[in-house]
C-alpha cells in the first residue's frame, strides 16, 4: 500500500514528528498494571502478510499482543490467517476499505458509508461484533473535504466518532494518561523506523515515556528480512525494537487494552 512520506513530515493534527524531544512535564500519576512506570503498544498498519509470517511468530515468542489495523483489499486473501491471529489474543483494528490518501472530495457522510462502515461490517463478520472499535487514520491525514484544517478535522472526527472507541494518528510525543481519553480520537503515535531502519528513535521514544509515566504507541508497517524501501523495518531492527518493548518499566499491549485501562482509571479518580 502506497504512502505518502510528506504526511510524515508535515503537521498531522497539529503534532509534529519531531516533537518526541524529552521535554514536558511527567504525566499524572497513573496505575499502571504491574506496577509498570509507562505503557507501550506496538501497532501495525495495512494487514500486510509480512506481519502475519513475521511480526505475528516475533510477539507470541516473546508473549506479547500487537494491534493490527486491516485494510480489507490486503487481507481478503489470508483472512483466515488473521483470525488466527486474533484468536491469539493480538488486536484487530479499522484501516479502512482501501487506504484512501486524497480525501478532498470526501464528505464524512460519504467516507464512512464506502470506507468505514463496509470496513467494520467485514471485521463484524469475520472477527466478532463485541471487539473494541479502534481506528487508524490512512497516511496519517486527519482532514477530510476541503475548506480550513479545522473544518477537515472536524468532519473526519464526525465520520468516526460514534463508530470508533478510539483513533490512532502516526505523529506526535507519547500520550499523557490524564488526557488520552479525552484526546480519544487522536492519539498519538511514532513510526520510528519510516525514515530509517534503526532502533534509536525508538529507544528514545520509550525514554520519553518511562520519564514522563506515559502511553508510547510505536507503528510499523512492512516487517522484511531487509529493508526494501520507505516505511519498511528489518526483521532484525523490529526485533531489538520489540525487547525494548519488554523492559519491567513498560506494560505493553494492545491499543485498545490500554484504552480502556485509562477509562477506568479516569471514572475510578473521577
Amino acid at each position: 500500500m502506497a504512502l505518502l512520506s510528506q504526511s510524515r513530515r508535515a503537521l498531522v493534527g497539529g503534532l509534529l514528528l519531531s516533537s518526541i524531544g524529552l521535554t514536558g512535564a511527567r504525566a499524572r500519576e497513573t496505575r499502571w498494571p504491574g506496577g509498570a512506570r509507562a505503557a507501550v503498544s506496538l501497532t501495525y498498519d495495512d494487514g500486510l502478510d509480512s506481519q502475519l509470517d513475521n511480526v505475528i511468530p516475533a510477539l507470541e515468542a516473546r508473549g506479547l499482543k500487537g494491534t493490527f489495523f486491516l485494510v480489507r483489499d490486503n487481507v481478503d486473501e489470508r483472512i483466515g490467517d488473521w483470525v488466527k491471529a486474533a484468536a491469539l489474543g493480538h488486536e484487530i483494528g479499522n484501516h479502512t476499505v482501501s487506504h484512501q490518501c486524497t480525501l478532498g472530495a470526501f464528505t464524512e457522510a460519504v467516507f464512512a458509508e464506502r470506507e468505514i462502515l463496509p470496513m467494520e461490517a467485514y471485521l463484524d463478520l469475520h472477527f466478532g461484533p463485541r471487539r473494541l472499535r479502534t481506528f487508524a487514520y490512512p497516511c496519517g491525514f486527519l482532514g477530510l473535504g476541503r475548506g480550513d484544517m479545522r473544518r477537515r478535522f472536524g468532519r473526519y472526527r464526525l465520520a468516526l466518532e460514534d463508530t470508533f472507541a478510539a483513533a490512532r494518528t502516526v505523529a506526535g510525543e507519547p500520550n499523557d494518561p490524564a488526557t488520552a481519553v479525552r484526546d480519544r480520537l487522536t492519539l498519538r503515535a511514532f513510526e520510528p523506523t519510516y525514515d530509517v531502519d534503526s532502533v534509536v528513535t525508538a529507544a528514545r521514544y520509550l525514554k520519553a515515556a518511562l520519564a514522563r509515566g506515559a502511553w508510547a504507541m510505536l507503528v510499523f508497517h512492512e516487517v522484511l528480512p531487509q529493508r526494501v524501501g520507505e516505511g519498511d523495518t528489518s526483521i532484525a531492527v523490529h526485533d531489538r525494537i520489540v525487547d525494548l518493548a519488554q523492559d519491567d518499566r513498560l506494560w505493553c499491549a494492545p491499543m485498545g487494552e490500554v484504552f480502556t485501562h485509562l477509562s477506568r482509571d479516569r471514572a475510578e479518580s473521577a
